[in-house]
């Protein structure tokens, strides 16, 4: 009895997890708009099918479906990240534009200050 006690448990406790993240994801990209947390949470509502899956005793027989629905859970984290990487990379050469810009029109070098 404590071993299927414990053996559902985890994926019990992931499930939670998952559908916690799945309404915080829905709930931050409504609020910024931004996609990251939409990816995430759709990645965790992936993981989420997986473990609701074993808990209903399906994970066996759905081996390959769970397989395929897991790798496009990670690839959804992977874009996710991939895009966070590249706007990151794009607003800090944008700042750095700017600054370049407004010290070429006020005549500041670098390092030398206006008095």
């Amino acid at each position: 009895m404590a071993m299927i006690l414990e053996s559902l448990s985890i994926p019990l406790v992931n499930l939670v997890l998952c559908i916690i993240i799945v309404i915080l994801g829905i709930l931050c990209f409504r609020k910024s708009g931004e996609m990251l947390p939409a990816f995430i949470g759709a990645a965790f509502g992936l993981f989420g099918i997986s473990h609701a899956a074993t808990l209903a005793g399906l994970a066996a027989s759905l081996e390959l479906p769970l397989i395929i629905i897991r790798t496009l859970a990670y690839v959804l984290v992977i874009v996710a990240l991939w895009q966070h990487l590249k706007n990151s990379l794009i607003q800090k050469e944008t700042r750095q534009g700017w600054v370049d810009y407004f010290k070429s029109e006020t005549g500041q070098a670098d390092g030398e200050k206006r008095t």
